[in-house]
């Protein structure tokens, strides 16, 4: 790539990817998203698990909003292909249709696109001096997907306080309201990300996939406990035929 803005490190069967553009807080441009693309689509069906981190002082600072202006002053519609839509496209259909399991390793500030990519992981682990806000209320806005994921993620009144106020959240308010699992401190990060990785990479891929699909899917779609259960039970069957599948063994031999 001719500009790496985002580096990739491969291990046994996980994958460390991280954002490269420090100078911009890690500011999300189009060619930034791209290559983003280009590295999950990597991971498919070789990396069971992917951490996600950043360079310097932010995890992720959101769209690059200098690149979205010039497009406007050039006559683009913001509405149009451009780095929000991506982005979204990122977090709604690829990350969350991937079958890997995505752990956020908040290093610094995240904000606006960096919270959503934090919500959108199915695991996160924060420095315990990093933080997390959506600030887009300052602009007489909704926050987006940010807002969207927020609300997706914890209950009510914890997603209306940083949505309502834009104050930031510490590590400790993450973890306390459920946005992330764990704070430690900013020197351990990667290591207990990597860990944590090291930790689930040991399971069966086919198995984490569904896993991952049913704790997106009961609480979704489901209200009714017997039905959730009895989904509950057809997935343990899917991952059951699969596994044999993959592994040449006829069912039920």
């Amino acid at each position: 790539m001719a500009e790496d803005l985002i580096l990739f490190d491969e291990f046994d069967n996980y994958a460390v990817i991280t954002f490269n553009r420090p100078e911009k807080l890690n500011a999300l441009s189009t060619p930034m998203v791209q290559q983003f693309q280009q590295r999950l689509d990597d991971c498919k069906g070789r990396h069971a698990v992917v951490v996600i981190t950043a360079r310097g002082k932010a995890f992720c600072a959101g769209v690059d909003l200098r690149e979205r202006n010039d497009w406007v002053r050039k006559g683009a519609k913001v509405r149009g292909d451009n780095v929000r839509n991506k982005w979204y496209d990122t977090m709604g259909t690829i990350i969350r249709n991937h079958p890997a399991i995505f752990i956020a390793a908040v290093n610094g500030l995240a904000l606006g696109g960096g919270a959503t990519l934090v919500n959108i992981c199915d695991l996160a682990i924060m420095a315990e001096d990093a933080e997390i806000g959506v600030p887009q209320i300052n602009w007489g806005i909704y926050p987006g997907i940010a807002g969207a994921s927020t609300q997706m993620r914890v209950l009510r009144k914890h997603s209306a306080w940083p949505i309502l106020t834009a104050r930031s959240l510490s590590a400790a308010d993450a973890v306390e309201i459920g946005m992330v699992n764990l704070a430690v401190p900013a020197e351990k990060l990667l290591d207990e990300a990597r860990a944590l990785a090291a930790h689930i990479a040991q399971f069966d891929p086919i198995a984490l996939d569904w896993c991952k699909k049913a704790l997106d899917q009961i609480p979704s779609h489901f209200a009714d406990w017997s039905v959730a259960l009895e989904y509950g039970r057809s997935v343990n069957n899917i991952i059951q035929d699969q596994v044999a599948k993959a592994k040449g063994l006829s069912i039920g031999a």
